[in-house]
């Protein structure tokens, strides 16, 4: 499948006497359609690599590509959307009026229907007569989620969209990714709203100092490779006799209840075996799943280790 993006070994520096890297090296692709979360604390480098691949801060070494372009070309940026962290907005104009600007910036033909409808996805149309300066900061961050569906990308790259939605507006924007991917669009995410990540993207990349930490399709990451098993066996001594079995294993022995964790799923049969021969009832069995915050945090201990 032909890459809508790559970046190969991106850095960026800055300053004059004292140099710093800011963005060290950072490689990563994206498959047209492919929803990609980037997660990383304040000061990582997120923002800073998503203004290299638009063209928005000069790259100091390294190369990218977005459709096969390179980056910073103009051939590269059209068909990409943007919606950036913080944007000043022309507190002068209407929400209408504000959309009907970028729409005739577009080399696209843009029919008023189409404003109308992008409104509408973001319920906003009712508020179309609205002067900017009189809307919350979640309206007007649903104002520029549609602007950016009025750009007909192929490539999106939001950054922080969540900011400023309340629950509602959350659920409407992760809907709008869902549609997105469903049309084959790409969908890069630079969040902190971890949870959020966690129920869109197929495939995440963690940043801290500048430097790619992890970078996997969330199955692989959040699966621990190990097996929870809870089992009763009603009888003190047959938990002791069961615990000596398989004290190669972590366990923890409670009156008549052992629980298990498994790094070695193969045994669970063997496991199952024995205890229904000393009488043991399985209460639980699943296997041991970590959420994306608990990983987010556990990568970023063992980088700072």
């Amino acid at each position: 499948m032909t890459k809508i993006l790559e970046a190969i070994e991106i850095t960026k520096v800055v300053g004059t006497i004292k140099k710093e890297s800011i963005v060290d090296k950072v490689s990563f692709s994206m498959e047209p359609g492919e929803v990609l979360g980037l997660l990383g604390p304040n000061g990582a480098g997120k923002t800073t690599t998503m203004k290299m691949l638009l063209g928005l801060t000069s790259i100091t070494s390294g190369e990218a590509f977005i459709f096969g372009e390179k980056v910073p070309s103009v051939a590269s940026r059209r068909g990409v959307g943007f919606l950036p962290e913080a944007i000043q907005h022309p507190d002068y104009l209407t929400v209408l009026e504000y959309i009907k600007y970028h729409a005739n910036l577009s080399s696209n033909k843009v029919l008023h229907s189409d404003i109308e409808s992008c409104l509408e996805r973001v319920e906003m149309l009712e508020y179309k007569d609205k002067l900017l300066r009189d809307c919350s900061k979640g309206m007007r961050q649903r104002v520029d989620i549609a602007r950016v569906l009025l750009s007909n990308a192929k490539i999106v790259f939001l950054d922080e969209p969540f900011s400023g939605l309340d629950p509602c507006g959350q659920v409407m924007l992760k809907e709008v990714i869902n549609s997105l991917k469903e049309q084959n669009i790409s969908v890069l995410v630079n969040s902190h709203a971890v949870g959020i990540l966690e129920d869109i993207c197929e495939r995440v990349f963690i940043m801290n100092k500048g430097k790619i930490l992890v970078n996997d399709s969330l199955p692989n990451l959040l699966d621990t490779k190990k097996y929870f098993m809870s089992i009763d066996f009603k009888d003190g001594s047959k938990a002791i006799e069961f615990s000596e079995k398989f004290k190669a294993q972590k366990l923890k022995c409670k009156g008549t209840k052992v629980e298990v964790t498994l790094t070695d799923k193969e045994i669970v049969t063997d496991i199952l075996q024995v205890s229904n021969t000393l009488g043991g009832k399985l209460e639980k069995a699943a296997p041991i799943v970590l959420t994306l915050d608990q990983l987010f945090v556990n990568v970023l201990k063992r980088g700072e280790s």
